[in-house]
């Protein structure tokens, strides 16, 4: 069984994600369907271009008025697929959170007991159980988690920055905003997962991202999200992230991260390859096709560059479901020898039958 401890998690994903009135279960993916349950799909791909730049540490910072706002980082050994995640948030409620995939046996999600998160410009995000601060001097990311289940001290060098991109404006006047500083890196130091003794991370691949805007994860009126991260055996990545309309409509972009240059484009998108975990559908497959991309640069994206068509793969599905919001975390990857993470959020309108 994937263990979870629900009162808190309870707390931390209404404040963040979820729905104070149900208590969330992990439900393994079932290979079959026992009910008629409906696809989550697409409607359309709406390709209008949302502003966008090269994602910098300047861009990172927090940003007040937001009425959602958190900062999240993973680290993933492609070796073995083992994988933590931190999150902290600073609005609705500061929270921290914490995931967990061990090689072999349960994976975890946890959340770690915090009284505040605190950030600044730098930037610098800090709170009882952890933080996470940009190294002016070493021009890289620096997590030190100290909480209650976990512990690390990671650097996450030699990174690639993707893109930072919005507002995306969707169903009852939301908006967000996204920004990957790290795309991917090679990160240095050491992990104690929960319940493990002291590992080294050296040579894994790592991940940083921040969103924030006037939006709520768990408002009913819009569909959900896809998100995407892969790192790939050359050096590189591919990014995906967009938002689900309440008519079914997607808006969001795909990118490449290399170490010439981060670019992308607002995408096309075709979900296919359909599983059951419980009463939500997902996507096993995430196809984003562009004919054209243009270059992220500080100033904006330019020029015209050649099309992408990438596809991302489910290889190991982890699926919450909390009625409100259903939401996955499971490994996937793009090409041979790649490794990273796939979401399939959706709310509860979206995943009813229709007539």
């Amino acid at each position: 069984m994937i263990r979870l401890r629900p009162n808190r998690l309870r707390a931390v994903l209404v404040a963040a994600v979820l729905a104070a009135s149900l208590v969330p279960s992990a439900l393994a993916a079932a290979a079959t369907p026992t009910l008629d349950i409906p696809h989550t799909d697409i409607t359309r791909s709406d390709l209008t271009q949302v502003p966008g730049k090269l994602a910098e540490p300047s861009d990172d910072g927090p940003h007040p008025g937001s009425t959602t706002e958190w900062w999240y980082v993973h680290v993933m050994d492609p070796a073995t697929k083992r994988t933590f995640i931190a999150m902290l948030f600073t609005a609705p409620i500061p929270t921290a959170l914490i995931f967990w995939y061990p090689e072999k046996g349960d994976k975890l999600v946890l959340p770690e007991p915090v009284l505040e998160v605190k950030a600044s410009a730098g930037p610098v995000v800090t709170s009882s159980a952890g933080s996470l601060v940009y190294d002016e001097a070493r021009r890289t990311y620096h997590l030190k988690w100290h909480g209650l289940f976990a512990s690390a001290d990671i650097w996450f060098d030699n990174a690639l920055p993707g893109v930072t991109g919005g507002p995306i404006r969707y169903d009852g006047d939301q908006e967000m905003y996204w920004s990957s500083p790290v795309a991917t890196s090679v990160v240095t130091g050491w992990l104690k997962p929960p319940g493990s003794k002291k590992i080294s991370v050296t040579g894994w691949r790592g991940y940083h991202d921040h969103n924030w805007g006037r939006f709520s994860v768990i408002d009913q009126s819009y569909s959900g999200w896809e998100w995407g991260v892969s790192h790939e055996p050359d050096g590189s990545a591919t990014l995906l992230g967009g938002v689900v309309k309440g008519d079914g409509t997607w808006q969001g972009v795909v990118g490449r991260v290399t170490d010439t240059g981060t670019y992308g484009c607002m995408s096309t998108i075709r979900l296919s390859d359909w599983r059951v975990s419980g009463l939500f559908s997902y996507p096993e497959t995430t196809r984003l096709t562009c004919p054209t991309s243009q270059l992220a640069t500080p100033e904006g994206l330019t020029g015209t560059m050649p099309g992408l068509d990438r596809t991302f793969t489910v290889v190991d599905p982890f699926i919450l479901d909390v009625g409100l919001l259903a939401l996955p975390e499971s490994l996937g990857r793009t090409v041979p020898g790649s490794l990273g993470l796939i979401e399939h959020i959706r709310t509860l309108p979206s995943r009813l039958p229709r007539s």
